[in-house]
């Protein structure tokens, strides 16, 4: 069986909204929306942000990607809706702020649907709407090139989006090596309901990730193995394994995994 299949027969045991990390590990995009993804250096930050997007896009999700490294995400570009992969700076602000506005739109037509319908508390899924997903890789090192307007025209649309997204299906996945609040803002970076470190630290980005109060493990990690909290799961940061994957499958298993993303409209 291709890892394809196998990744569709892995999502196929989880709920709608459900993407399976390890054993007795799953982040559920309704209820612990956005996620941070940081550590070391050539630790598999990348290849857990491809699966990730993998998992997504077999579950239904629409994918909008910001790759200022020009790097993975930007290779997906032959795979996705042009409109939804940017790497040159400006594209990116105008996708993120084109997020938001959808963000927005889906707001203004549930508060019409749950009107007309008599709902209380619903959310997107109760209006049928799919997930969107946000991905921007190495936002640090993005937001640190803009200019002081553009700067912060991107970071007010990012904090937006953690703290008005959940509700209506729209979440952020941020991958960084520095996050630092210079780099996201602490009412962002503390709606992050997934938080991984891979790799070892001296205990700082611990902090920043994680938070004060915990006490970590003392091990020497493998590339793929850290540290995560996910929100309604863990109390504290606990160990985790990232799936490998095999890498000469990769463009076969995103091709496939992708080719649906044409056919998915963010609003209703």
């Amino acid at each position: 069986m291709g890892m394809y299949n196998q990744l569709v027969t892995l999502a196929s045991a989880t709920a709608d909204c459900e993407i399976p990390i390890q054993q007795g590990a799953v982040w559920s995009l309704r209820t612990a929306p956005h996620a941070l993804i940081s550590g070391v250096t050539s630790y598999g930050k990348s290849y857990f942000m491809l699966y990730l997007i993998i998992m997504a896009s077999i579950k239904n999700t629409i994918l909008f990607l910001a790759d200022p490294k020009r790097s993975d995400l930007a290779s997906l570009s032959d795979f996705m809706p042009p409109d939804r992969v940017a790497w040159e700076s400006d594209h990116i602000c105008a996708m993120v702020a084109n997020v938001v506005d959808i963000m927005m739109a889906r707001y203004n037509y549930m508060k019409s649907e749950r009107l007309r319908r008599g709902l209380f508390q619903a959310d997107f899924a109760d209006f049928g709407l799919p997930v969107i997903l946000l991905v921007i890789e190495e936002m640090a090192a993005f937001v640190s090139s803009l200019d002081k307007k553009a700067r912060e025209t991107f970071e007010a649309n990012v904090k937006s989006v953690t703290l008005q997204g959940r509700q209506a299906g729209v979440n952020l996945i941020t991958v960084m090596q520095n996050p630092g609040t210079q780099n996201i803002s602490t009412e962002s970076r503390s709606q992050m309901g997934f938080r991984v470190f891979l790799g070892n630290s001296g205990g700082i980005e611990y902090r920043m990730i994680f938070g004060e109060g915990f006490t970590y493990p003392k091990r020497v990690y493998q590339p793929g193995q850290g540290l995560y909290m996910l929100a309604g799961q863990t109390d504290r940061p606990a160990l985790i394994e990232t799936p490998r994957l095999d890498k000469s499958q990769f463009p076969e298993t995103l091709k496939r995994a992708l080719e649906s993303q044409f056919d998915r409209n963010p609003l209703p």
